[in-house]
């Protein structure tokens, strides 16, 4: 699966947007991508290992809740990580 990676967690994978990773699951691919690049997993997952609630995982376009990560992943398949930006 291709994994897009955009904003301020860029910094985290020296800049590659665009990762290749191997995974049977949604969870795979991101174990994968944190196994690739440590420094993200810090920023991406808490201390159990669960994606932050900063951040929204989407598999083709279609939005995942914490408990379908699980889905399937093909080679084909786009996961995109989107940060919410908070401020004012």
């Amino acid at each position: 699966m291709i994994v897009k990676v955009r904003g301020v967690l860029l910094r985290f994978t020296e800049y590659d947007n665009d990762i290749e990773v191997d995974g049977a699951t949604v969870r795979e691919g991101l174990t994968a991508l944190t196994e690739r690049y440590p420094r993200l997993s810090e920023v991406l997952l808490d201390r159990e290992g669960s994606v932050r609630a900063t951040h929204l995982i989407a598999l083709n376009g279609e939005q995942l809740s914490a408990a379908e990560l699980d889905r399937e992943a093909a080679e084909d398949d786009r996961v995109d990580i989107v940060t919410a930006v908070s401020g004012g």
